[in-house]
């Protein structure tokens, strides 16, 4: 049973949400650049971002140790990221396009699930030191 791309809300902190997509995988393929104060407008970002994907122009970011990073933007407002580093940049320009691609696939509206980022529970009890990181 094949699952369809789907939008997923992540709490981020205490009041705020970010959305992400995620593929039928169920890896994320993009995300916002930034938390938003309420659902609502998280909601609305989305639906906005549905109708305009096709107006969207991108462009690649080449970070050190070779890891390519992709963005959407209209004009100057950055309005979707890639969720992760690619090794090379036709991998991150692939991972556009699953993400646009996925973007006009995900349902919209009702069912949108709301999840709690697992990684402030790491944050919180190492007193902002990340497990994986040496002092």
């Amino acid at each position: 049973m094949k699952k369809n791309p789907r939008f997923q809300l992540v709490q981020t902190g205490d009041q705020t949400i970010r959305w992400r997509l995620l593929g039928g995988n169920n890896v994320s393929l993009g995300s916002a650049p930034d938390d938003y104060p309420r659902a609502e407008e998280c909601l609305a970002a989305i639906a906005w971002l549905s109708v305009h994907i096709s107006e969207l122009t991108s462009d690649f970011s080449h970070l050190s140790g070779g890891r390519w990073r992709w963005r959407l933007h209209r004009d100057d407002r950055v309005v979707a990221i890639a969720s992760h580093a690619y090794g090379r940049r036709i991998e991150a320009q692939r991972g556009l396009d699953r993400f646009r691609s996925a973007t006009t696939e995900a349902p919209l509206g009702e069912g949108i699930e709301t999840i709690s980022d697992w990684r402030r529970k790491y944050r919180r009890d190492s007193g902002g030191i990340s497990p994986n990181r040496s002092p």
